[in-house]
């Protein structure tokens, strides 16, 4: 399935079960922990029939109203030319149709955690800081737990939010 990117050269594909060994080979390539861990979409970006940029968005095992974006990498030949940001656009982007035939955003509410390096990335687009001991209990208990184990190595984590709704009214 090719996704819409008219206003790049790039073009953005949701993998299928025959692309996850190219997904699994890039992850390593790029020496990325990424693996699946329920209910995942994969989004992908290839030049010449090789990925050179990669998402995975996951609704984990509750399957609720959060959805969490981990993987987003891109390889460095190819950084710095607003491929990630492409990648996010388009999972914001993404819906789907319902029985009674509406268009829903497929991902209402899109977590990530990120180093407070790329705060200005996801600002930039449309995610904000959800870091407080108040909102990180609205998590899904399984989302909580994995925050809690990356920052104990990961002192600078962070916690962003994307909210379609709160997008679409503004």
């Amino acid at each position: 399935m090719t996704l819409p990117a008219s206003f790049s050269s790039y073009i953005i594909v949701k993998a299928t079960k025959v692309d996850k060994k190219d997904i699994k080979r890039f992850y390593g390539n790029q020496r990325y922990g990424a693996r699946y861990i329920g209910q995942d979409q994969c989004y992908l970006v290839k030049i010449n029939n090789i990925i050179v940029a990669c998402a995975i968005i996951s609704a984990g095992q509750e399957n609720g109203n959060f959805w969490l974006l981990h993987g987003l990498v891109t390889d460095k030949a190819h950084r710095h030319k607003g491929i990630a940001g492409l990648l996010l656009r388009t999972i914001m982007s993404e819906s789907e149709v319902t029985k009674d035939q509406v268009n829903l955003t497929a991902y209402p509410k899109i977590i990530c955690f990120a180093d407070n390096a790329l705060s200005s990335f996801y600002l930039k687009n449309h995610f904000i800081l959800y870091n407080h001991c108040h909102e990180i209990a609205l998590l899904p208990f399984e989302f909580k737990q994995r925050l809690t184990r990356y920052r104990e190595k990961q002192t600078n984590l962070h916690c962003f939010l994307y909210s379609a709704n709160v997008a679409l009214s503004a």
